[in-house]
């Protein structure tokens, strides 16, 4: 089964209960694409940048992706169509509801992949205090931790010292681990600002202090997370599809 169906099947059942019992499915389609998840306050929306994203994917890797971007909110059940979800923002974002909550859990629990992109520029910003708290309510007992030199995301397709964006506030990722994994990856350089371009296809800002070449690592980067949001649950996944066919949920 390919990842994507599988993350789709999983919100299908998530869609019947929203009891804590194993989800299955990313969409029908075999081609990834991005998902970003809009709050009420806070967050921003940068299709063009992920857009990107997947256009270097494409030119770059074997994965198979459709330049698409769909904007939903963290409780609607269509995030299980999309492996790769984002939250991109500049500003205080607001409490979620325990649905929005129960949702994302799920979504990251099963092979879903949430990138939050800290846009603001600043290194004291409304939008990381509220990302902490945000994420200390999803997991009470699964703190942000800094991610290692040696983190498969920094060599899942590129090889990478240290992570890139718009701005180089952070010479860290965060995150938070499930079993071997981390599903919730946070960056604070403003990696959709770099990569986010106009309508004629020039880039959007500019990326201090190292210019282009510091734009081109934050491709890289970008890149890297989602091959990594792609293959990091892989035996996992398969672990979940043998159960849901003993259960008689998938043929």
């Amino acid at each position: 089964m390919h990842r994507r169906s599988f993350l789709a099947a999983i919100g299908a059942a998530g869609a019947v209960s929203m009891l804590p019992r194993r989800a299955w499915a990313f969409g029908g389609s075999g081609r990834v694409n991005v998902a970003e998840i809009q709050l009420a306050t806070g967050t921003i929306s940068r299709p063009e940048a992920w857009k990107r994203l997947l256009f270097e994917t494409i030119q770059t890797t074997s994965v198979e992706a459709s330049p698409e971007v769909a904007q939903l909110a963290p409780d609607d059940p269509k995030l299980f169509e999309h492996p790769f979800a984002v939250l991109c923002g500049d500003g205080a974002l607001p409490a979620l509801t325990q649905q929005a909550r129960e949702q994302l859990v799920r979504y990251l629990s099963y092979g879903g992949f949430l990138l939050i992109d800290d846009a603001s520029g600043t290194l004291h910003s409304d939008f990381d205090a509220t990302v902490r708290r945000i994420i200390a309510d999803l997991y009470p007992t699964r703190p942000l931790e800094t991610l290692s030199a040696d983190h498969s995301i920094y060599r899942s397709f590129f090889l990478l010292q240290e992570p890139a964006g718009r701005v180089q506030l952070s010479r860290v990722l965060e995150g938070v681990a499930h079993v071997s994994t981390h599903p919730l990856v946070y960056t604070r350089n403003d990696l959709s600002g770099a990569l986010d371009r106009r309508a004629d296809g020039s880039d959007r800002l500019p990326c201090t202090p190292g210019g282009e070449e510091q734009r081109r690592e934050a491709i890289k980067l970008s890149i890297n997370l989602l091959m990594y949001a792609l293959t990091s649950n892989y035996k996992q996944d398969q672990a979940h599809v043998k159960e849901l066919m003993r259960e008689g949920r998938l043929e």
